[in-house]
């Protein structure tokens, strides 16, 4: 769900300037027992939050945290920026990190662990044949 969305953001900030509308949503979503992962995308730079990850990472070890009978919340995240952006990189990932989240390189790394994981083996077989085509 992109909470950027025109729908979510109409009279308000988007959620990379202000996270309230993400640590609610997480917050919904761990309380749903259908959920079993959050994919999120953390952008550093002017702009955005001071520290986006700080502010999510309450609500994500809530989430991971907070399951009654088994049945975890997987976190999952892409930090997109640098060394050089406002906000440290490092720390945004040692925040993510120890709230719980499984960092990822890319977007469609973090989508491939995220399909992997829901489908097993018959998404890993089709995961496996879309990266050859791909990759060549």
């Amino acid at each position: 769900m992109d909470l950027g969305d025109e729908f979510f953001t109409a009279g308000r900030a988007h959620p990379m300037i202000d996270p309230t509308l993400r640590r609610l949503r997480i917050a919904q979503e761990a309380g749903d027992p259908e959920s079993a992962e959050l994919l999120l995308d953390v952008v550093l730079g002017y702009g955005s939050a001071s520290d986006p990850g700080g502010a999510l990472a309450g609500a994500i070890r809530g989430a991971v945290g907070g399951r009654k009978n088994g049945g975890g919340l997987v976190a999952m995240a892409h930090i997109c920026g640098t060394g050089t952006d406002p906000q440290s990189y490092k720390e945004q990932s040692d925040s993510l990190t120890s709230a719980g989240t499984h960092l990822f390189s890319s977007n469609a790394l973090m989508a491939s662990a995220a399909a992997l994981m829901a489908g097993g083996d018959a998404a890993s077989a089709r995961l496996k044949a879309k990266w050859g085509e791909l990759l060549g």
